[in-house]
């Protein structure tokens, strides 16, 4: 008799790949009680031969969906992201200003690039991070080489939307990353279209990468401060 309920017990247990997945993926904030219903659903629906398969495919694909869902909204998860992208960012710009600040004669076609304001392309080339590679920029690297007065004041220009942002209202961690998101990125998208649209000299395209570049090496950083200081919880 024994034997016989524990294998009864056994085929109606719901399989354990599925409560592996919930028991990671699904909202936490009410993952247990989740499981404990699914699986009573689960042994029910295989007593009355019902459809299990399928309704356990859809059950547990919408429950890692809005688990998912839920952790991408999360603060924590933001304040990961934007660790992630100054890690990547911040000494991606400084490389590049060392380089730039140091290169005598570059390829023609990064010359091109250079000419265009096409930065993007750049640091994809791999031509570019041999050069980088090979000719030690990091060593190269000085104070004055970031110290750039229409950057630091579109710094300081962010730095005080940003107050007066988050004390007129009470933003999500979203809108207010993507607020920030649009001042990162305004330079860029500022100069770039500049240099392609009015094609100015090689001396006056200089001054408009450093700026493309070196403005948002100085928000980003304040962005984070920001952040972790607005969403501490």
């Amino acid at each position: 008799m024994l034997n016989i309920n524990s294998s009864k017990e056994h085929r109606s247990a719901m399989p354990r790949l599925a409560s592996w997945l919930l028991s990671r993926l699904a909202n936490p904030a009410y993952r247990n009680e989740l499981i404990g219903d699914m699986e009573e659903e689960y042994t029910e629906r295989q007593q009355t031969n019902q459809d299990t398969t399928t309704w356990l495919l859809r059950q547990t694909a919408s429950a890692i969906w809005d688990g998912q869902n839920a952790m991408v909204k999360s603060t924590v998860f933001v304040k990961a992201l934007s660790i992630i992208l100054c890690v990547l960012t911040l000494p991606t710009i400084a490389l590049f200003v060392g380089w730039l600040s140091n290169v005598d004669e570059p390829s023609e076609q990064l010359s091109q690039l250079l000419s265009a304001g096409e930065v993007h392309f750049i640091l994809f080339n791999t031509e570019y991070w041999r050069l980088v590679w090979n000719e030690n920029s990091i060593s190269h690297l000085e104070l004055g080489m970031f110290i750039h007065t229409p950057s630091i004041l579109w710094a300081m220009v962010f730095a005080g939307s940003t107050y007066w942002f988050l004390k007129k209202s009470n933003p999500s961690v979203w809108l207010f990353s993507a607020f920030a998101l649009a001042y990162m990125l305004l330079p860029y998208l500022f100069g770039y279209t500049v240099i392609s649209s009015l094609e100015p000299v090689d001396q006056k395209v200089g001054p408009i990468l450093a700026f493309m570049m070196l403005a948002p090496f100085f928000t980003l950083p304040l962005y984070v401060y920001f952040l972790f200081k607005r969403f501490s919880k």
